[in-house]
Order: structure tokens, then sequence, then C-alpha cells
């Protein structure tokens, strides 16, 4: 009788060489969480210069590498995907220290109008992205001087959490009391990279080499500006910043840091967090809500606005990262409403409600509509399915909207129609021409 003999465990020249049987993956993520801690625990500690050095160990680490060259490897689409032993092959590659990003750029349209630069990263590029990310989490977090104002709620819940802050706020406003918004002008392709190594305690080469879009070597940087250079700012109802603040005489200068890094949004908090504490404390603030580079404060009076304002728009010319500057300032009684976070809010009668904004609104449900319509025309069937998925995430986004479920009804109603009119018309065309059960006659 033949017996089956198992094999040694890989040696670790054996798992040097990437082979799949030697990839520790789990291995990858716990070493990158314990990476992490270390980091927060020395910044905690107040001990600087030891985070730092912990830091660039992080980023040379190979299973720490490999796990962010995984992280990437999932966000692409599952035909572009590659194996694990392809990837382990790959890891020398993900070296943020040396390794320079070559993006592609191209200019996607506001939903406001105009256009916004945003650049694509390929898989090696997007995985040390992802390893600064989750280097400056811990800095992000934990640095006494350098970690997000507690206004920000990227890293502690997102839109959902900022919705339930301002409904709060709104509850507790008492009658009077003002919405003051701030948008940022341009606010990624603004920031100075040369302030950013004090600012987030990143090596300037790293910041150079994958933030920076002056120091990178940007594909299709041409038609980009050419994008750029036929904005036009929409500001509607809005209050333009005072005294020409955020105007620019050329909106196609490309600099600052690139969109669509994986590493850019937590750069933007931390920059964005230096600016809310040197604006200092704020009298007669009710609630601060930062998401991202927009900012909103419910105060208790439109002088105490006023007054906020100017101290934001001042941290924004003193930044180490800017100067910045806002691209427009609303103030708003809350009884008369505003718009914040996709939503318009206004409190009426000791109530809060929350709709989405109208004229967004007004556009998603026209490009729905078109793509119905599209759907009515053909014949595929699944394309109501993947409609309806939409009006579902749609909807889901839209949470805080007592409406949503009959708007969901109205729309789930015409999709169901016709559907059930292209069913009936692919059905009719599959049948013989001279109706059920008839045969072709033998042409002999």
């Amino acid at each position: 009788m033949s017996t089956l003999t198992l094999s040694a465990p890989p040696t670790a020249a054996f798992a040097q060489r990437g082979r799949p049987e030697a990839i520790n993956l789990s291995g990858g993520r716990e070493k990158l969480r314990r990476f992490q801690n270390e980091i927060e625990n020395r910044l905690t500690a107040g001990d600087l210069r030891a985070a730092k050095h912990k830091l660039r160990k992080m980023l040379s680490n190979r299973s720490v590498r490999l796990r962010c060259l995984v992280l990437a490897n999932s966000k692409l689409p599952m035909a572009d995907r590659r194996s694990i032993s392809d990837l382990a092959e790959r890891v020398h590659q993900i070296s943020p220290m040396t390794r320079r990003a070559c993006p592609r750029a191209f200019a996607l349209s506001k939903p406001d109008g105009g256009n916004r630069p945003v650049f694509k990263f390929g898989l090696e590029d997007q995985a040390c992205a992802i390893l600064i990310r989750e280097a400056l989490k811990p800095f992000a977090r934990a640095h006494p001087r350098l970690a997000c104002h507690p206004a920000q709620v990227l890293l502690s819940g997102g839109l959902p959490v900022a919705c339930e802050h301002l409904r709060r706020a709104l509850d507790a406003a008492p009658s009077g009391a003002a919405f003051i918004q701030i948008d940022a002008k341009r606010f990624f392709p603004s920031i100075a990279c040369e302030g950013l190594a004090g600012m987030t305690g990143l090596p300037p080469e790293v910041i150079h080499r994958h933030l920076s879009v002056e120091h990178m070597d940007v594909r299709g940087k041409r038609s980009l500006e050419c994008a750029l250079a036929i904005n036009r700012n929409d500001q509607r109802d809005e209050t333009p910043a005072p005294s020409g603040v955020g105007r620019e005489k050329r909106d196609a200068a490309l600099g600052g840091i690139a969109t669509g890094s994986a590493a850019a949004s937590l750069v933007a908090e931390i920059v964005m967090g230096h600016i809310l504490r040197d604006a200092g404390s704020l009298p007669g603030l009710i609630a601060l809500i930062v998401y991202s580079d927009n900012i909103g404060a419910v105060v208790r009076t439109r002088q105490e606005a006023l007054a906020l304002q100017e101290a934001v728009l001042g941290a924004f010319s003193r930044s180490r990262a800017g100067p910045l500057s806002a691209s427009k300032v609303s103030i708003k009684d809350v009884a008369t409403g505003f718009n914040f976070l996709g939503y318009r809010w206004r409190r009426q009668d000791g109530t809060v409600h929350a709709e989405p904004s109208k004229l967004r609104h007004q556009r998603w449900e026209l490009g729905f509509a078109d793509d119905l319509l599209f759907a009515f025309s053909g014949d595929d069937l699944e394309q109501f399915t993947r409609l309806r998925m939409r009006l579902r995430a749609y909807a889901n986004s839209k949470a805080e909207w007592s409406g949503r479920d009959k708007m969901i009804a109205k729309w789930d109603s015409r999709i169901s129609t016709y559907e059930r009119i292209v069913g009936a018309r692919v059905a009719a065309s599959s049948q013989p021409p001279d109706g059920p059960g008839a045969t072709v006659a033998d042409p002999d």
C-alpha cells in the first residue's frame, strides 16, 4: 500500500522567492496593526522622533508592503486582479522612499458645474499610497499637535456621523440661530507640499514622489490644464468670499496634492485640522462640522457667524500648507434653510427637515429617467435589475430624507411597468411568425 508523505514546511529561502505556499496574509495584517499601535504609543508619549523612526521602518517592512498591495489589488475589477503569487513578486516595487508615482490625469465634471482634476494610479502606485495612508493614521489620531480636529468626521464615521451631529445641533439651536458654510477654494490643488513634512511627519521624499503633482511623472497633464482653463465658477445663491478671497486669475495651474490617491484625503484632513486649531476657540458655537474641505457651523447669531468667518479665513491665509482661501461663504438662518452634506436642511416649528438638495436631486432624476427610457427601448431585461440596484444605492445615501420611501415607490413602479412591457415584447419576438405551436413547412 502506498503512503502519502507530507512535505516539510517551506524554508526561509523558499518564502523569499514568493511562492504561494509561503505567503502569510494574516501575518501582514497583524504586522500593520502592530506598527500603527507602536507609532501611536510613541506619539501619545510625546516622542515624535521615535514615532518617525518607526514610521520609516513600517514603510520598508515587506509584510506590510504586501498587505497594502493586496488591498490595492482588491480595489481592481475582478478581471484585472492579480494572483497572490504575482503580488508577492511585486513587493519590491512598493517602495515609497524611492519609487516615483506616475498617474494618469484627467478632468472630472462637478455636479454644480466646472471640472476638477483627478489622477488615476496604477496598482503599484496605489499600493504605495495605501501604505502612506496607513502610516499616517496614527499621526491623524494621536499626534499632540498634528492630529485631526474633533469636528472632522471622515475618520470617525463619515457622512452619517456628520448628519447626526448637524441634526442634534439644529434641535438645540435657539430662535434666530444661523448656519455658516465655508467651502475651500480648490483645496487639494492649492496645498503647498513644501509645508507637509512638518505637518504630517512624512519624509520629504515620500511627499514629493507620491503626493506632489508638481514632482510626479503625470501623464495627460496638458489636456488636464486645458480642461481646467475653461472652468466657470457657479456660485448661484451663495455669497462670494469677501474682499476677493478665493478669486484666482488662473484656475488652470496644476499643483498641490493629487486627488485620487489613497493617501490624499488623510493628508488633506491633517491640513484642515491644522487650520481649525489655528482658528482658535469660537464663542457662540453650537456645533462645528467639517466634512473633507467643507466647513459648516451652527451658531447662535449672525454676528457670531461673521466672527467665525473672519477666524477661519484668517487661518486659511496663515496656513503653512497655503496660503489657502475660500471659494464662497454662505450664512443662512436655520429657519430659512441651507444646503449642506447633500441635503437641504431647515428647522421649522421645532422640527428639523432634511431633503436632497433640489438641483442635485433634479439632475439625478433626469439622468435616471434617461437611462430608464434607454432600457425601455432595448431588449435587455438585466438593465432593469441594475436600475433597481442604482435606485436603492441612491436612496441609501439619503438616509436623512423622510420622503425617500415615496421616491423609491414612484421609480420602482415605473421600472416594473417598463420591465413588464419589454418582457412581453421580448417574449412575442421569440415566438414563430404563425404563433405558438406552428411548424415550418418543408421547402421540398
